[in-house]
């Protein structure tokens, strides 16, 4: 009998195999959700507690429909003038029915005691009026909260029909009733009486307001082009799911960052890179340039791991996300006993659609100073941007100058952040594994004077000789130049 042959099967090109699949943070971006205040006119059903005396009266005669008036007395020990006083508190508002010599609740006694509560209450209305705010997607409560400067420049996240806002008014006050609890005055839900919603009169639209909402976008390793949301940062998930026009709206900005790989450019971005760290690439580079793939299964499972003898290390993800700074400190930290200044930060901005849309930036900046503090510069060129064109209005409030040039020599999805002698870190802003989808920061950053001299030369002959503002190009030229074995540094 014949040997059954075998079947030679090619590898799977896997991105990162099923057993070490991941979520990856891609990137951050705060939106502005628009919201209008409505003023509302209600009423509110308030629930009393009865005296002691007028419950125990209520209970019994609960208890024992027509019990005669002297069998009471003689229960609670009352004397005549007292069993007429507590009779007169059942008798006057109707709780309570006399006929000759006996007792009875009436249909208004019975109501007073309600399903679910422990003792007779008392039901009484209360007009209200209040102030509300709620966002004009979902018609959910959203309270005012003051926008920075950074803040009010910050990407819209629109409205899916041009007339939501205009029937907003119709449609609160049934989202009025939804929320109600959660607009309850503090000072209501601290006393003891409980407050239902009676009724809703009358809604009047109030001003318009902005709030910026965060939006993480995540993907899974082995499909880094395919971003998943996540607004934890704004709302809890059970909120978030109540929002629904929320979420869509959020998912078509999503839609907006997706982008198209172009294969010649962005191999030349990732040329570029191991141009700039040729010692850390070589494992990853073959004839055609960097292993894309290769590398990023190596940068998903050991980012961030910096040590004396590793200078240089892979980053996944935008730049401002919170694990990324933690790894700039890191590297900063070591790229400090190389110098004794930090003269500025710079930073080189890729060409992608909303690149920087987060208030982040700014916070990131200012650990950054503060981690190395400037000398010998002006405090208005201590953090630069360089953009291509027209920078959007939110980066001028990120960094503390932002310099428009019309062009430079880099690829288009090539992202650099320099601390003259300090820290180097590239980023390119790319597809990875399909033809189009998420663009997936993929990069290193490191501390080696060797990057850092490379990386310096990089920018001065591609970005810094198309400045037109001399002045602001002759102080980064300074900074490049600085010295970068400072007096008194701690060796490595």
């Amino acid at each position: 009998m014949d040997k059954k042959r075998s079947i030679l099967r090619l590898k799977r090109d896997e991105l990162v195999p099923a057993e070490e699949d991941r979520k990856v943070e891609l990137g951050v971006y705060d939106l502005l959700l628009p919201c209008r205040r409505f003023e509302v006119s209600y009423k509110v059903a308030v629930l009393k507690e009865v005296s002691p005396t007028l419950e125990f009266l209520l209970r019994l005669v609960k208890s024992i429909p027509g019990i005669g008036e002297s069998d009471v007395r003689e229960f609670f020990g009352y004397s005549r003038p007292e069993m007429e006083y507590v009779l007169s508190e059942a008798t006057m508002p109707a709780y309570v029915e006399r006929h000759e010599g006996r007792l009875w609740l009436t249909l208004a006694g019975e109501g007073l005691f309600s399903e679910g509560e422990r003792g007779p209450s008392i039901l009484t209305v209360e007009d209200r009026d209040g102030s509300f705010g709620f966002d004009l997607l979902s018609l959910s409560p959203e309270r005012p909260r003051r926008l920075d400067e950074t803040e009010r420049w910050l990407p819209d996240i629109g409205l899916e029909e041009d007339d939501a806002a205009g029937n907003a008014s119709k449609r609160i006050p049934d989202r009025f009733r939804r929320f109600f609890r959660e607009f309850s005055e503090r000072r209501d839900r601290e006393q003891v009486q409980r407050r239902d919603l009676y009724s809703v009169d009358d809604v009047k639209p109030g001003e318009r307001y902005q709030i910026a909402i965060r939006v993480r976008v995540h993907a899974q390793a082995s499909s880094p082009t395919m971003g998943e949301l996540d607004l934890t940062s704004w709302r809890p998930d059970h909120e978030s799911a109540e929002r629904p026009e929320v979420e869509r709206a959020a998912g078509r900005f999503l839609e907006e960052l997706r982008v198209s790989a172009n294969p010649q450019a962005d191999a030349s971005a990732y040329q570029r890179m191991i141009e700039l760290a040729p010692d850390f690439f070589k494992d990853f580079t073959i004839r055609s340039g960097l292993s894309v793939n290769r590398f990023w299964r190596e940068a998903v499972s050991r980012a961030g791991d910096v040590r004396t003898d590793r200078r240089t290390v892979p980053m996944v993800g935008a730049l401002p996300t919170l694990p990324n700074v933690e790894r700039l400190l890191k590297v900063i930290e070591y790229g400090e006993r190389q110098s004794s200044e930090a003269p500025m930060i710079i930073s080189v901005a890729p060409q992608n659609r909303h690149w920087g849309a987060t208030s982040l930036w700014r916070d990131a900046m200012n650990v950054l100073l503060k981690r190395k503090p400037a000398a010998d510069i002006d405090d208005a060129d201590r953090t630069v941007c360089i953009v291509i064109g027209r920078p959007p209005a939110y980066l001028k409030h990120a960094f503390d100058t932002v310099e428009s040039i019309d062009r430079n020599d880099l690829p288009p999805a090539l992202e650099l952040l320099l601390i003259p002698n300090v820290c180097a870190c590239a980023l390119v802003h790319a597809p990875i594994g399909a033809p189009e989808g998420m663009a997936a920061p993929l990069g290193f950053a490191s501390f080696d004077a060797d990057v850092l001299a490379r990386t310096h030369a990089l920018l001065e002959d591609t970005v810094l000789r198309y400045m037109a503002n001399e002045a602001l190009r002759s102080r980064m030229e300074k900074a490049l130049h600085s010295g970068a074995e400072a007096e008194g540094a701690e060796p490595i």
